[in-house]
């Protein structure tokens, strides 16, 4: 990433301390042999960009720069984490001040730091501090439960929810009834199953063409009185069923003509076949009367021919009478279907709706489900938060004495060699109920002249509540113990404030610069097989403060 754009507190920047290249603050400093100095990330971009072929981008320099001549700064690295900046959001409100080391953890917490809202359709962004208030006042997407049915709903919905709420109270307009919820109202109102005594259904003769709607009482006086009219609607309906009955029974008869489409066929070719031999018998008849003296061959050979054509026509005849039965058969197969063809449709459509039902269903599932899964995580933010003021009220002291207990000690000095967490803060604890705030602040691989050799211990003074009703600077004697766990031999440093110092000063940030002991105790020492400083992979420190002078 390229430099730190953060606002200074005071006045500019030296420039050793900007990139030659972005011009901010430098972000991991590469020196280079020209003597300039860069961000790691805009080194690197400079070199993919160029080809390998880099050169310096200060005006007055322009040398060729060699990547495998570039090395760390980390001299100019520490003076830049210990620059003075305020917060980038002191423009909304926050007082913090700090070196810019500190910057990054302080955001991480900043009351002013805008953040997006926990729900993920929610787009706005909120101070860190306000987050609460939006959670439970402002924000569209919090869950509102309904007043009846009791059911979460996002807010911007519970309004058209209610419209249709099940539970919503109603009142029967037939009867007057109150006290019911919609979904019994429905139920009251229900044609078949309803228990309303006004409410009004169809005539029973609604089938036959009776429009009126009258409540249950008046039923029977309706029935009475209308007798006749009834009787002349069902006389209606039989006329029409019996006009139907005879136009299906017509459209039957043109079904089996189009059946027998082949019939006609025939027919032409019998009559045709006939007429041939109405020829040829009236050629015989001619032939005799007149005397032919044709020989007895030729008219032997019409006769043949006649024969022929009386045998086809009753071949023909025959086939006629065998088809007749099929094509029964065949109109017997087509009704089956079309039966078969109703059946299945109604089947696909009850299969629709149920399947419209489910879906429904399914739909009121994940909506109840999200809604839960946002209420989980409110109840998770406010188990977490709890949990840290709990955290913090078992492990805070009043009366000026720290016991430290340092856990998983050989990834966490793992993590100071690597530089990945060189040091972090104890628990806090005071000096009593109104007293000093402190805090203490280990290396577990050391710091400044005790870099990788020593573990470095050193004591912070914090901003408390009742900061303005203490004696400053502050003058107490802090004593530093590493605790022997086989109680042979404590390793004690001590040392007393200077009152010239800034450290002990009343503080105008949340905490003081740390001060104290870079030089505790020799990382060796930790290992001696004589004593326990390290057991089952703890480490217990404490911190004492003189509070003898303070009543």
């Amino acid at each position: 990433m390229p430099g730190f754009s953060v606002k200074l507190k005071g006045e500019g920047t030296d420039p050793k301390y900007c990139c030659s290249s972005c011009g901010l603050l430098l972000n991991e400093p590469r020196q280079t042999s020209c003597g300039h100095r860069y961000c790691k990330s805009c080194l690197e971009e400079l070199n993919r960009a160029s080809g390998g072929q880099l050169q310096c981008k200060v005006p007055s320099c322009g040398q060729q720069i060699k990547i495998e001549d570039v090395f760390p700064d980390k001299a100019i690295e520490r003076e830049i984490n210990s620059i003075p900046v305020v917060c980038n959001n002191d423009d909304d409100g926050c007082k913090w001040e700090g070196p810019l080391k500190q910057l990054k953890a302080h955001r991480y917490e900043c009351g002013y730091e805008k953040i997006c809202c926990i729900h993920s359709e929610c787009k706005e962004k909120i101070q860190r501090r306000a987050l609460s208030t939006h959670l439970a006042e402002n924000c569209a997407f919090r869950s509102e439960t309904c007043q009846w049915c009791k059911e979460p709903h996002p807010f911007k919905d519970i309004a058209k929810h209610q419209e249709s709420c099940p539970m919503a109270p109603a009142r029967c307009k037939w009867c007057g009834k109150k006290g019911l919820t919609r979904s019994q109202l429905q139920d009251h109102q229900h044609p078949q199953t309803g228990d309303c005594p006004n409410m009004k259904q169809p005539c029973h003769f609604e089938p036959v063409g009776c429009q009126e709607k009258l409540e249950r009482k008046q039923h029977g006086e309706h029935q009475k009185k209308t007798v006749t009219n009834h009787l002349n609607m069902v006389l209606a309906m039989l006329l029409q069923l019996a006009t139907d009955v005879v136009g299906l029974r017509d459209q039957d008869v043109e079904a089996r003509e189009n059946m027998r489409a082949v019939i006609p066929r025939m027919d032409k070719n019998i009559k045709d076949q006939g007429s041939q031999i109405a020829q040829l018998e009236q050629k015989v008849s001619e032939y005799q009367s007149e005397g032919a003296t044709a020989s007895g061959s030729g008219s032997k050979a019409l006769e043949n021919r006649v024969e022929q054509l009386r045998a086809k026509l009753e071949d023909t005849v025959k086939k006629l009478a065998a088809w007749e039965p099929r094509v029964g058969t065949f109109e017997g197969i087509v009704a089956v279907l079309n039966r078969e063809i109703e059946k299945c449709s109604s089947q696909m459509e009850a299969y629709e709706r149920q399947r419209r039902q489910d879906r429904e269903i399914i739909e009121t599932l994940e909506r109840k489900v999200r809604s839960l899964e946002r209420i989980i995580a409110l109840k998770d933010v406010a188990l977490a938060e709890q949990d840290l003021r709990i955290q913090t009220l078992e492990l805070t002291s009043y009366d000026g004495i720290l016991t430290w207990k340092i856990a998983d000690f050989t990834r966490k000095r793992h993590d100071g060699i690597t530089g990945k967490t060189a040091s972090f803060y104890s628990p806090c604890f005071f000096t009593s109920r109104t007293g000093y705030k402190m805090c203490a602040r280990i290396y577990l691989n050391g710091d400044g002249m005790g870099k990788g050799t020593h573990v470095s211990l050193f004591f912070v003074v914090m901003r408390g509540h009742y900061d303005g009703l203490l004696r400053w600077p502050f003058r107490q004697k802090v004593t530093f113990m590493l605790l022997d766990q086989n109680n042979r031999e404590h390793v004690i440093d001590a040392f007393r404030p200077d009152p010239t110092s800034s450290s002990f000063q009343r503080p105008t940030s949340d905490m003081n610069i740390a001060s104290g002991c870079p030089l505790f105790v020799p990382l060796s020492q930790l290992d001696s097989s004589s004593h326990a400083y390290v057991k089952d992979d703890t480490m217990f420190l404490r911190v004492i403060v003189d509070t003898s002078d303070l009543n």
